[in-house]
């Protein structure tokens, strides 16, 4: 389900982030799911087991997966009120919304690349 870009230019650990973030908000993972342990996820995506830690230490950070102590990494039923993750992505848009208008990205341009990936017709962490 989670898909690596090792060539792109957002961290490995950011992309798994986003990632399940976007399983979460698709429906794959419903709060107090059981997210893959960190081990198998790492052998799975052939990465070391630090990377995808750090991946699963950002999600907790922010709230949106909580960990049981020998049990693993669930969602956390409180997620969807998570405004804070919500308002960092729409920072994050913003900025990179300035920068194409300055580069001369049309409007149209981004409505189209907008309706592209709402279609899923891009992947969600391509450059």
């Amino acid at each position: 389900m989670i898909a690596i870009d090792l060539h792109s230019r957002v961290p490995v650990y950011e992309q798994i982030e986003e990632q399940i973030i976007w399983l979460i908000n698709s429906g794959v993972y419903t709060p107090d799911t059981r997210l893959p342990s960190i081990r198998s996820l790492a052998g799975e995506l052939k990465l070391n087991v630090n990377t995808v830690k750090r991946a699963f230490s950002e999600l907790e950070a922010k709230g949106i997966v909580y960990s049981v102590q020998g049990k693993g990494v669930f969602v956390s039923p409180f997620y969807k009120a998570n405004e804070a993750v919500k308002n960092e992505a729409l920072d994050v848009l913003g900025v990179s919304l300035r920068s194409a208008r300055a580069k001369g990205v049309t409007k149209k341009e981004v409505s189209d690349l907008v309706d592209d990936i709402y279609n899923l017709k891009v992947m969600v962490n391509n450059d």
